[in-house]
């Protein structure tokens, strides 16, 4: 059987996936907020899908909501913590009694 592994993109797709430039994804690896793996001797990045989706919703707090850049590390915590909150199932009338 073979083995699955995560798909890796390079610096230019990854930017082209989330719509910003190289350099602002080199920028927000200087921040703190993303994290590519480095590849090899060439120390190339390289980013999963975990990773462009953390750099779309940095895109989105930056871009849409105005989120100055030290202040997304917050703001990915709160959300995702909002969003596990959202998905606990509710629970049944009167068993929290």
């Amino acid at each position: 059987m073979k083995q699955q592994t995560n798909p890796f993109f390079t610096v230019s797709v990854a930017s082209s996936l989330v719509g910003v430039s190289p350099q602002t994804l080199r920028k927000w690896e200087q921040h703190g907020l993303i994290y590519p793996v480095r590849e090899g001797r060439s120390r190339r990045r390289l980013y999963s899908w975990q990773d462009i989706e953390r750099a779309q919703q940095i895109r989105y707090f930056v871009i849409r909501k105005r989120v100055p850049l030290r202040h997304i590390r917050l703001q990915l915590r709160l959300g995702l913590c909002a969003r596990s909150r959202r998905r606990r199932p509710a629970m049944a009338a009167g068993a929290h009694r």
